[in-house]
């Protein structure tokens, strides 16, 4: 059922998706904004699909569906997320929905903030989107620190990740995908891939088992940028289930993308390194990856 209102109590003229984020204070900056993307919104009965429209003390708004809530916040380390305490490095399972440090002009609760409230002081040696659940490293600082950070930087790290995609005939049972990819010049929360300019991107994947409507893959990435294998998935037409940027928000609940390994070379530890996050319950496919 619509949602139709009369604005009022404005002060001055006001951007509607900051409108909408008051009347709708449990949904995210991003959902609201993709709401006015998906053109569900009118105002004085004539669909607006701009964020930064501005309304004013009298417009009748109309939502045609209500935008998707947060999920809830924990306000403490659950002490099942640790999967493992080795002295100066600890790796965590980081649950969706949680981001990886405080970031500003939002007071919602952060995986450091919430590892350092119950371990003592921490360092982040590298981030997850908010909405990507599974590994992440923290150290106690130190030259354990440095010497990830730089192992990190020179792509000594080996990474792979678990995804659930749309389209499962859009991919080869194997493949690499190599496309640059730059800022978008739509939206700055968003990257986009291009031919010229921009950072070189490399992904490398294989699908581990398939249905009908969807595909399990493993990932490996060998560059870091923002959004990297969510963008790739996308740009070949097999976008990540529950992707609210680059795919569809109502194929799925949540991202279905999950950090799984993280190897470290001997070189930090003298050992090679190997920690694994479990797959979520809601990722089980018809054949799991080895742990």
């Amino acid at each position: 059922m619509a949602d139709r209102f009369v604005v009022q109590g404005l002060p001055a003229p006001q951007r509607l998706d900051r409108l909408l984020r008051a009347r709708y204070p449990h949904s995210g900056r991003q959902a609201i904004q993709q709401l006015i993307g998906q053109r569900q919104v009118e105002v004085n009965g004539r669909t607006v699909w701009l964020a930064s429209w501005l309304v004013s003390n009298g417009d009748v708004i109309t939502v045609h569906r209500a935008p998707a809530t947060l999920p809830s916040h924990p306000q403490r380390f659950d002490p099942t997320w640790l999967i493992a305490d080795e002295g100066d490095l600890l790796a965590v399972n980081k649950p969706a929905g949680l981001l990886s440090e405080p970031r500003r002009g939002l007071d919602r609760s952060s995986l450091l903030q919430l590892a350092t409230a119950h371990f003592g002081p921490l360092t982040l040696v590298h981030r997850l989107d908010r909405d990507t659940s599974g590994l992440v490293l923290l150290t106690r600082g130190g030259e354990v620190n440095v010497l990830l950070a730089r192992a990190f930087q020179e792509g000594l790290v080996h990474k792979e990740y678990i995804a659930v995609v749309a389209a499962p005939n859009r991919l080869q049972q194997s493949g690499v995908i190599d496309v640059r990819l730059r800022p978008s010049q739509r939206r700055r929360d968003q990257m986009e891939p291009t031919e010229r300019g921009g950072q070189r991107a490399i992904t490398r994947y294989e699908v581990i088992a398939s249905a009908t409507d969807r595909a399990w893959v493993r990932l490996f990435p060998e560059t870091g940028r923002m959004h990297q294998l969510r963008v790739h998935l996308a740009y070949l037409e097999a976008p990540i289930l529950g992707d609210r940027l680059y795919g569809s928000a109502h194929s799925a609940p949540r991202l279905m993308l999950h950090a799984h390994l993280i190897t470290l070379p001997a070189q930090i530890f003298g050992v090679e390194r190997r920690f694994v996050a479990p797959l979520p319950p809601d990722f089980t496919p018809n054949q799991t990856p080895d742990s």
